[in-house]
């Protein structure tokens, strides 16, 4: 008869011998498995070792507890990259400004995802949530997918958080603030995005765009506001409502600036009707301005037309009373709405005139006609509307006899009288200025165009990634969050710049040696470069019952000269 099975356990002792003639003693727990029909190991715990050439028994030393005095908790985090975007967040008022803006929770991840697109090099939304394991952030708990879709839908509708948030950052600005304004497309294959239109793609890849107006301050060199529009709205309508928003930011005297996509006589009658301040480029070739480079010529041609911070450049300005035509909206003292009439308004036009360009502009200019020219003698018969012009004013095409041979000539006059304008280009404005002033603060909206880069190329804003309308609306203003710590830091880091060129007497050698050591290594390093290297400092700590301790990755002096010329009070 078979011995019944019980189900108990049976505790018993194993033993097992090392190379070094250890051995080591487990206590081991067995029971039978009816299913199997064998004998199985339950558990085993080390009890003690037996030391090679002894007979004692060295029990196990137990473990201690948290309450014995052991450690209660332990954590490890990278801190050096961190650190500085909750400076950059603390100093520039971004912060401050976003949790002023939208409830805590909302203003907590925005911030979150804003650091974590600069400080990730513009990493994809999905790697957010491991990478904020390593990194501490403002928002605590994790952000899935499902967190961050939601945000983008709540941020998107809630106009009123966005145009607070673009107020408070207007409001930093001073009197008589420099606004760049200018536009870039963003393309998507999309379908479910309504403002996804055919239009002019500003990257040349034939899908529809998008398009994104951005208000920059040129001087404070941070982002204002933006706004989004379909991609089919030519920039040349574009400016109207930016006239009235910029009515809600209660700015005092701004000065618009733009580029000539945005000159039109209507744009620059809506400036003057409004008393709004505006610098714009303009095409040379227009009549009147022609009229005022032919005008300004013997002034151009002194030195003292020479431009003090380019002297490859020389500059004069002449006013006019300039004409401007529109329709009456509504009838009003004998005069009939959608009668015309006719606004006088005083314009300065600073007219520039550069050798070097003149030079590139000829040599371009040539080989473009030469270039026509071929493809009409090879039997070419269409071509777009602007070649087409360019053939028809600069090319003269004949034939001798009967079906004779095609032969294409010069307009030598035409080109003659279009090679007086090569080298000019002019400014408009409804202010006097200076002549270089106005080119300064022309050549300064230049940097948006940075960063309409940066936000594509490092902030992961080169496509839509998002479904709806509305949740876009709320990613691309993270992004524009994130936008303003990028050019804060850049800023920031540019005075230090500055500040290590500056020879100061009186520094001891050792700190002058230091000082050109970092000025290489900025000179050498993208922002992103910067932020990655200070990435790697990290901060452990240790909480025990005894008290708590905090230590960090020591840093070299170089780099501890760096946070300490750029504000960062060194811990």
């Amino acid at each position: 008869m078979a011995k019944p099975i019980t189900g108990k356990t049976h505790v018993g002792e194993r033993r097992e011998k090392r190379p070094n003639g250890d051995i080591y003693i487990y206590e081991r727990i067995t029971a039978y498995d009816e299913k199997t029909r064998k004998t199985h190991t339950v558990s085993q715990k080390l009890m003690g070792k037996i030391k090679s050439g002894t007979q004692e028994i060295v029990p196990t030393r137990p473990k201690k507890h948290k309450d014995e005095g052991g450690i209660a908790d332990a954590t490890r985090q990278h801190t050096g990259l961190t650190d500085i975007l909750e400076w950059v967040g603390k100093v520039s008022g971004i912060d401050a400004d976003v949790r002023a803006s939208f409830s805590e929770g909302d203003a907590a991840k925005i911030l979150s995802i804003a650091r974590y697109w600069i400080g990730s090099g513009g990493n994809t939304l999905p790697r957010l949530e491991s990478w904020q394991v390593m990194h501490p952030l403002p928002y605590r708990e994790g952000i899935t997918e499902d967190v961050y879709g939601k945000l983008f839908k709540d941020v998107g509708r809630n106009e009123e958080g966005i145009q607070c948030y673009f107020s408070a950052r207007a409001a930093g600005l001073g009197e008589s603030p420099v606004l760049a304004f200018d536009s870039t497309t963003i393309s998507t294959y999309s379908e479910n995005q309504s403002e996804a239109r055919q239009g002019f793609n500003k990257d040349g890849d034939g899908l529809n765009t998008i398009k994104l107006l951005t208000l920059y301050s040129v001087k404070g060199r941070e982002p204002i506001a933006f706004a989004k529009q379909p991609g089919n709205i030519p920039d040349v309508i574009s400016i109207e409502n930016t006239l009235t928003q910029l009515k809600c930011f209660n700015l005092e005297k701004p000065l618009i600036v733009t580029d000539n996509g945005y000159y039109s006589q209507k744009n620059m009658m809506e400036f003057a009707l409004r008393n709004v301040k505006f610098l714009t480029l303009v095409d040379p070739n227009i009549i009147w301005v022609r009229e005022t480079v032919d005008a300004l010529r013997a002034a151009l041609a002194g030195m003292s037309s020479t431009c003090p911070f380019d002297p490859s450049i020389c500059g004069a300005t002449s006013s006019r009373m300039h004409q401007f035509t529109r329709a009456r909206r509504r009838s009003r003292n004998g005069k009939v709405a959608g009668e015309k009439e006719t606004i006088s308004r005083r314009l300065y036009v600073h007219v520039y005139y550069s050798p070097d360009n003149e030079a590139k502009k000829e040599l371009a200019f040539r080989k473009d006609l030469f270039e026509l020219k071929a493809q009409i003698e090879g039997g070419q018969t269409e071509f777009t509307e602007s070649a087409q012009k360019k053939i028809d004013k600069y090319l003269t095409c004949s034939r001798k006899g009967r079906g004779g041979q095609l032969k294409v000539g010069f307009n030598d006059k035409a080109i003659t009288e279009a090679k007086k304008y090569f080298g000019y280009f002019a400014l408009v404005s409804n202010q006097a200025m200076d002549t270089f002033t106005a080119l300064e603060n022309y050549r300064l909206r230049e940097k948006i165009e940075e960063l309409f880069a940066v936000q594509k190329g490092r902030l992961d804003g080169a496509r839509p990634r998002t479904w709806y309308p509305d949740n876009l609306r709320g990613r691309q203003f993270t992004q524009f969050v994130s936008l303003g710590y990028h050019c804060f830091l850049t800023k920031k880091i540019k005075q230090v710049q500055d500040k290590l060129r500056k020879k100061e007497s009186g520094k001891p050698k050792s700190l002058i040696k230091l000082e050109k050591k970092l000025e290489n290594w900025l000179a050498q390093r993208s922002l992103a470069q910067i932020l990655d290297w200070f990435d790697c400092i990290e901060t452990t700590k240790v909480q025990t019952v005894m008290g708590s301790y905090r230590w960090s990755t020591e840093s070299a002096a170089r780099d501890r000269l760096f946070l300490k010329y750029l504000g960062l009070n060194n811990k």
